[in-house]
């Protein structure tokens, strides 16, 4: 009976599989961190392709509007411009409601500091007037910005 016995001999090295439960943990939080990473990065893209087609939409008006032959088409494509950006970032204010000079208010309130805002009280003014008179570039600089900011 003795002579069937086995002198001590050293463990079997253990498997690479299954992990140890540390490995797991690691793995998990690994994978959370991958996704928040990727909802994060598909929301900046969403973004970014927001802006462009807004900044693509302000280019079209520039371009198929002439501001001098067709000023209330021309101001009231910018407004339009104006409120769909103001939706889609102030959704829980009374934007949607606002019209006129209020309209132009809560645009000038939203503006960063600095900007040229004479160009704007045309949305208030302009579609009631038989030929308004309005800087159309400054209002497209404006209108550039806003989407810049707030698309």
């Amino acid at each position: 009976m003795l002579s069937r016995l086995r002198d001590i001999h050293a463990a079997a090295e253990p498997g690479w599989w299954p992990p140890a439960p540390g490995w797991w943990v690691l793995a998990l939080l690994a994978a959370v961190c991958a996704v928040l990473l990727l909802r994060r990065a598909c929301r900046f893209w969403s973004v970014i392709r927001r802006r462009r087609r807004l900044l693509t939409a302000l280019d079209a008006i520039a371009r198929d509007i002439d501001p001098q032959e067709q000023p209330h088409e021309f101001l009231s494509r910018m407004n339009r411009l104006f409120r769909v950006v103001a939706l889609r970032a102030f959704p829980g204010t009374a934007c949607a409601r606002l019209q006129g000079s209020e309209w132009v208010r809560f645009i000038q309130a939203s503006m960063p500091e600095g900007a040229p805002l004479e160009a704007l009280r045309a949305l208030a003014s302009g579609p009631y007037q038989f030929r308004p008179d309005f800087d159309a570039a400054g209002l497209q600089q404006l209108a550039r910005r806003w989407v810049r900011k707030y698309g």
